[in-house]
């Protein structure tokens, strides 16, 4: 029983519930997918995260692809997934 109690604690110490990308370091991909919580991540923060992984591409957000619930994809803590597109120009979604 410890063992479990021990396997449990270390698979929730990684959880949280702050905003993050779904796939880390987009690398040359003409999209972000950022992984949050509404009720704990702000639209701001959604976006920030956004425009970095666009900006590691040195691009920028020019739209919002979508949003969806995917908890069993992003986790149960951040359970919705925004797509950005990312490309030259950038824009105002917020």
């Amino acid at each position: 029983m410890r063992v479990l109690r021990l396997a449990a604690a270390a698979a929730l110490s990684g959880c949280s519930t702050a905003a993050h990308p779904l796939v880390p370091d987009m690398g040359g991909r003409p999209a972000s997918y950022i992984c949050y919580s509404p009720f704990t991540s702000t639209p701001q923060e959604v976006r920030s995260l956004a425009d970095r992984q666009c900006g590691f591409s040195g691009l920028a957000v020019v739209g919002l692809i979508g949003q969806e619930f995917t908890p069993l994809r992003c986790g149960l803590l951040t359970p919705t997934v925004a797509g950005f597109r990312c490309g030259y120009g950038g824009g105002s979604l917020f």
